[in-house]
């Protein structure tokens, strides 16, 4: 594989999807897609922009942290650094675009969020003994949720600003 451009990128959407952690090569990975609309007033209402889709993956310890802390749908900013990669297979080619997260958030324009702190969970073992890996999202959220984000969605409102409160 030939490795392209490393720029530092911050972005702001909403998960497709739980996060999923992965072990390559020994190392601890979360991966999440991200979906960023872009949204424009048009007089009294918003309006909906072309999306983009980016492929997040955060390493290490932090890994666990986003696994544990993100469901899908959650509005979240993202910085990192945009890694873009030429790759070769054969006769085959292609461009490979992925951002590595060097910090997550919940975006708090949507909402206000929690935060509880707790002893770090192991890679393995979630603290009731069973597979932390094997966490089936439609059993709702995880005991070991570290950070959960509520939104009053449309009835959320700052009065006099000009934010769209959906976003």
């Amino acid at each position: 594989m030939l490795t392209g451009m490393n720029d530092a990128i911050t972005v702001v959407g909403s998960l497709g999807g739980d996060p999923i952690l992965k072990s390559v090569n020994g190392d601890q990975v979360a991966e999440f897609r991200l979906a960023c609309t872009a949204r424009r007033k048009d007089g009294e209402q918003w309006v909906d922009g072309h999306t983009n889709w980016y492929s997040i993956e955060a390493w290490g310890g932090f890994s666990r942290h986003v696994v544990s802390s993100l469901r899908k749908g959650d509005v979240v900013v993202v910085l990192g650094r945009l890694k873009v990669d030429q790759w070769e297979s054969g006769d085959k080619r292609g461009t490979s675009v992925k951002i590595r997260a060097d910090h997550v958030g919940h975006s708090l324009r949507v909402g206000p969020t929690t935060r509880e702190r707790r002893k770090p969970v192991d890679a393995a073992t979630a603290p009731d003994g069973t597979d932390a890996l094997a966490h089936d999202p439609a059993d709702g959220p995880h005991e070991r949720e570290l950070v959960s984000q509520t939104s009053g969605g449309a009835a959320w409102s700052a009065p006099g600003a000009d934010i769209d409160p959906a976003f």
